[in-house]
């Protein structure tokens, strides 16, 4: 049997969370938010280095402290206002050329990083009044703010609105749904502001595509992975109809829905969707065998912008 998990937040917990390498050293994991704590946002320079160390504790803390700073600001967008805007189905969208050839891995890595994003839903636990953040993934496709993440990321009711972050510590809000599929289940979304550093589409990824993976699982920021593509697949939808799913052994977990997936020059070939975990006694979800790590081929994102 297989068990599907949807990667949108660490609200709940992912039967497998495998991290891969951490792409530019260790993460501080041993310490402990606490309800309540106000921490000030840090200096730019301080916020992300790159390169330099992830400080996981740090990064949430500022996201918390960033996005209680533009809901007061009054420049996000009400969850009840893009909610309204998923039925649109297409927009117009001029994407940047492909990637250079012939980079070195840090290169294309540091590259990426610039254009991945955390997309983040606010919302309020019962154990303080301060807002936070539930971290998911995204894909910068234009330098106006154009983004690309899963349905279901932006699809969360229960939220009070979405912001986004960049790889240099730049906090937005989401000002618009620009289209959508459910079915694919993608979403492009239209940032607050310009200047942002984009990541161009392929559409070529044959199986055995050595591919790379950046990505925020369970709060744990820019972690990198790699493997390969090892096959594609083709996976009934509930309703009606079928989509194409690209199985790759690069490693995700929970809060990676919308990360890119990423050829050697760079490219975005696919987009983290979901995993499917395989049990020998599946009746009892005993002796875990393998996880299917499920991933939206780049041409999904396409059919909503051409």
């Amino acid at each position: 049997m297989l068990e599907r998990n949807c990667l949108r937040t660490n609200r709940v917990p992912l039967l497998l969370i495998t991290v891969g390498a951490l792409l530019a050293g260790p993460a501080s994991l041993s310490a402990q938010k606490k309800p309540g704590a106000r921490v000030a946002p840090a200096p730019a320079a301080q916020r992300l280095n790159l390169p330099g160390e992830v400080n996981d504790q740090q990064i949430e803390n500022y996201l918390d402290a960033e996005a209680d700073r533009l809901i007061r600001s009054g420049r996000t967008v009400p969850m009840k206002e893009l909610l309204s805007q998923l039925n649109r189905r297409s927009c117009a969208v001029a994407l940047p050329r492909q990637a250079p050839q012939g980079i070195s891995p840090t290169q294309v890595m540091v590259r990426a990083r610039a254009g991945v994003l955390v997309i983040g839903d606010l919302f309020k636990c019962k154990k303080c009044p301060r807002w936070h953040v539930g971290a998911s993934s995204g894909i910068v496709l234009t330098d106006s703010g154009v983004c690309a993440t899963c349905y279901h990321v932006a699809h969360i009711p229960t939220s009070q609105t979405l912001i986004a972050m960049t790889g240099d510590g730049r906090v937005v809000a989401v000002r618009e749904v620009l289209a959508a599929n459910p079915n694919t289940d993608v979403a492009v979304l239209r940032l607050d502001g310009a200047g942002f550093t984009p990541l161009p589409l392929d559409t070529n990824a044959p199986v055995g595509t050595r591919i790379r993976v950046l990505s925020h699982p369970d709060d744990h920021f820019f972690t990198l992975s790699e493997g390969i593509v090892s096959r594609y697949a083709t996976v009934p939808l509930e309703k009606q109809g079928e989509i194409t799913m690209m199985a790759i052994t690069a490693d995700f977990g929970a809060g990676a829905s919308g990360a890119p997936v990423l050829n050697e020059s760079g490219a975005v070939v696919g987009m983290v969707n979901n995993t499917e975990s395989l049990y020998y006694d599946p009746k009892r979800s005993r002796d875990l065998q393998m996880v299917f790590k499920h991933c939206l081929p780049s041409q999904y994102v396409l059919q909503l912008i051409q």
